[in-house]
């Protein structure tokens, strides 16, 4: 399992910058407390919301996701987000969730 990452931005925006659960680990659940924390996290710094990129070929992911209430957004031409570390073939949905302000709603 690797630790969900979080870079919290100036403009009261934390990104995720990575969810990732072993194989055999999967279906259980990891992945969506791991999703909750980096919101609880992202709330304990006030921001407004978190966001993440999501492979195109995941839909599990996607799925998942969605699920815990992410939806696909239209990144602004010239905006600043944080783009994936990897190959350039690779596509992405940029995905957004609007925060609650407080830490124990979801």
């Amino acid at each position: 399992m690797t630790i969900t990452k979080l870079l919290y931005c100036r403009t009261g925006v934390a990104y995720i910058s990575n969810v990732a659960v072993r194989e055999n680990f999967r279906r259980k659940g990891i992945a969506k407390k791991l999703i909750e924390r980096a919101e609880s996290y992202a709330r304990s710094w006030s921001c407004r919301a978190i966001a993440l990129h999501c492979d195109l070929e995941n839909p599990v992911a996607t799925m998942l996701y969605k699920g815990q209430g992410y939806k696909c957004v239209m990144v602004p031409e010239g905006a600043k987000w944080p783009q994936p570390r990897t190959s350039s073939d690779i596509r992405f949905n940029f995905m957004m969730k609007l925060l609650k302000n407080s830490p124990s709603s979801s």
